[in-house]
């Protein structure tokens, strides 16, 4: 009868231990970034990071729940970049939560539509992560838009 019961214990210590790695793997770094959690997302342009400040805007803060959804949404499909990361910042850009927790990141967009973006974490500027192409192109129409411009944060509701 112990030996029955050798197997069974082993096989109820392992299946926790697996069930936790396969669910790790599933997530990305960040975790889930839940939209209705956070309040605002303010980006404050970095001058060397591509286009020139008079182009551009200095912080531009979003509180706008599209935009929101679409930023968390895009963080959460992010996937991470296996090599080193040698980047400057084109964006600082800080997650504020409702009860005033804040994260701060490193967004890169760039100009090119149909490009990759770069989101890194403030606290580790090696460990990177890709936005997709598609929800890239998205931001940057929301970002590089007139300031302000209501109609064209709400046209993303219907996406």
């Amino acid at each position: 009868m112990d030996l029955e019961v050798g197997p069974i214990k082993r096989l109820l210590l392992t299946v926790p231990v697996l069930l936790a790695v396969l669910l790790s793997g599933c997530q990305n770094a960040f975790g889930f970034i839940n939209a209705r959690w956070i309040s605002e997302i303010t980006l404050d342009c970095q001058p060397a990071g591509g286009r020139a400040q008079s182009e551009s805007f200095e912080s531009r803060t979003f509180t706008d729940p599209a935009f929101i959804k679409l930023m968390a949404d895009a963080m959460n499909g992010s996937k991470r970049v296996q090599n080193d990361l040698y980047h400057g910042a084109e964006f600082k850009m800080k997650l504020t939560f409702g009860d005033g927790y804040t994260e701060d990141y490193i967004l890169n967009l760039g100009e090119a539509q149909g490009k990759q973006g770069l989101l890194v974490p403030a606290e580790n500027s090696a460990k990177g992560y890709t936005v997709s192409a598609k929800d890239a192109d998205k931001l940057r129409k929301l970002v590089y838009g007139e300031a302000g411009s209501a109609i064209q944060l709400s046209m993303w509701d219907n996406l």
